[in-house]
């Protein structure tokens, strides 16, 4: 059974991306402010990542495209695993030595929890991001993937996929304070998990706060 542990392995994982390193975002929208409009990002005054100026936690230079880690911060999207999802290649998760590091994750999120622009001019992708003014913090959506497999108490391999939507909802959030969960997928033959734990599905362009 892995219900528990995995649980708490998808809040680290988010709480991490929340305040330590730049993580997913979909593609930035801005608006005119006389025709209402949508426009790109690329029209505004906002640093961009083809700028060259972005860096990640790190200090190293954030590029277009998928980097060695699976981040494509650009697309707001993560493949890889959670050994590289802490940007570190090591077979380890945040240094820990766990069964699920070389598990197969996906991570996609709205331009509200992370943008692929800087327009605070801090040099970081920027948080909270709504008409060109960040407030710091992530908002918007998060989607997680995941693909694994794991030893069950009779030593039998076993498989497992697991899908998470949270969005943020402001004060009261169940989840942090400001974030619930709005759909959870969790199937374990092995565990006796089936199918949809939590469905309330608002759908995703509630969390767009532009």
């Amino acid at each position: 059974m892995k219900a528990k542990r995995f649980l708490s392995v998808f809040v680290a994982l988010v709480m991490v991306m929340m305040v330590v390193s730049p993580v997913l975002a979909d593609k930035p929208i801005g608006f005119d402010p006389v025709t209402g409009a949508e426009t790109a990002w690329s029209n505004s005054g906002c640093a961009k990542i083809q700028d060259g100026t972005i860096t990640d936690s790190a200090g190293v230079p954030l590029t277009v495209g998928f980097d060695e880690f699976g981040y494509n911060y650009q697309a707001h999207l993560f493949v890889g695993t959670y050994d590289t999802s802490d940007r570190v290649a090591d077979g380890k998760y945040w240094g820990s030595t766990v069964d699920y590091a070389d598990d197969a994750l996906q991570m996609k999120w709205s331009d509200e929890w992370l943008s692929n622009v800087d327009c605070d001019n801090n040099k970081k992708l920027d948080r909270g991001l709504a008409n060109g003014v960040s407030t710091g913090s992530s908002r918007g959506w998060l989607t997680n993937h995941v693909n694994g497999d794991y030893i069950d108490t009779n030593y039998v391999a076993q498989h497992y996929t697991y899908f998470v939507k949270i969005g943020y909802v402001g004060t009261g959030g169940s989840l942090w304070g400001t974030f619930d969960i709005f759909e959870e997928i969790y199937n374990d033959p092995a565990g006796g998990y089936h199918g949809v734990a939590i469905l309330t599905d608002p759908g995703l362009g509630q969390f767009i706060e532009h």
